[in-house]
């Protein structure tokens, strides 16, 4: 079978705060991977696809911080975990952002 994505995925265990755009509450996650375009996570709450989600995330391993506004490609619910695997990619990085998660996944792969 071919692979259909754009970008490598890392397996990268990264805490990182959301919030579903417009509303004020903020919820703490661990990723399961990401790329330079896009990330995938578990969260105990239903989030429409195409819904925007407003995330933090700090890259501990180069010590960089940013924030990013994401869109909610697709959403998977596991019953008997009573929650939903989502996956979502980033909307309008900026370019400095990006360069800098493109090379802590360089990084990551070199390892």
């Amino acid at each position: 079978m071919r692979e259909r994505r754009k970008f490598v995925r890392i397996p990268e265990n990264l805490q990182i705060s959301y919030k579903l755009m417009p509303s004020i509450k903020t919820e703490e996650i661990i990723t399961q991977d990401i790329s330079q375009g896009g990330l995938r996570f578990f969260v105990y709450e239903f989030v429409p696809k195409n819904n925007f989600l407003k995330i933090r995330i700090t890259l501990k391993k180069i010590y960089f911080s940013f924030e990013a506004l994401v869109r909610v490609v697709w959403i998977k619910e596991q019953p008997l975990a009573e929650r939903y695997e989502v996956g979502v990619e980033f909307i309008n990085m900026p370019k400095e952002t990006a360069e800098r998660l493109i090379d802590y996944i360089k990084k990551y792969l070199r390892i």
